[in-house]
């Protein structure tokens, strides 16, 4: 079942121009049209967000997107919420991604997702269950510390 709209207090404003400093967002959710709009107001409050519209498979496009925060759908078609989290677990170098759960799943099934993160050594930033406000997710992805630049991106002429 669709989730409803997100619940907004004003319309977003004009698109933000891509920075790349700017956070990654990538929402991992099978429901195009609340992933689109929130992808829409993301970008608008200055992230550079992501969804499944792009093509490839949610692990491909997680692996090319290299985001900061993942905001996953548990249930979904395959690869599911629970394969997501083990692929962000499986390797070290996806260990400064933080990982929202946001799902119209009860309230049990949230906890046993959040006890297969805690497995896995990840600890969820938050959890919110559909249908969740626009504010809240705002806050979940402005509370993630800053991009940390990489050798390659502060010095990209050294490594040509």
């Amino acid at each position: 079942m669709p989730a409803p709209p997100l619940q907004t207090s004003r319309p977003p404003t004009a698109r933000l121009r891509t920075n790349p400093e700017s956070l990654r967002v990538f929402i991992c959710d099978d429901d195009m049209d609340f992933a689109t709009e929130l992808a829409s107001a993301l970008t608008a409050s200055g992230f550079e967000a992501r969804t499944l519209a792009h093509g490839k498979t949610p692990k491909e496009i997680f692996e090319l997107f290299a985001p900061d925060i993942v905001l996953q759908d548990i249930f979904m078609p395959p690869p599911d919420g629970y394969e997501m989290i083990n692929h962000i677990a499986q390797n070290t170098r996806h260990k400064h991604v933080s990982l929202a759960l946001i799902s119209g799943a009860d309230s049990n099934q949230l906890e046993t997702a959040q006890l297969f993160c805690a497995a896995r050594g990840i600890t969820p930033v938050a959890i919110l269950q559909k249908p969740v406000r626009l504010a809240d997710i705002l806050n979940v992805c402005m509370s993630h510390p800053p991009r940390r630049m990489t050798s390659q991106t502060e010095h990209p002429q050294a490594n040509a």
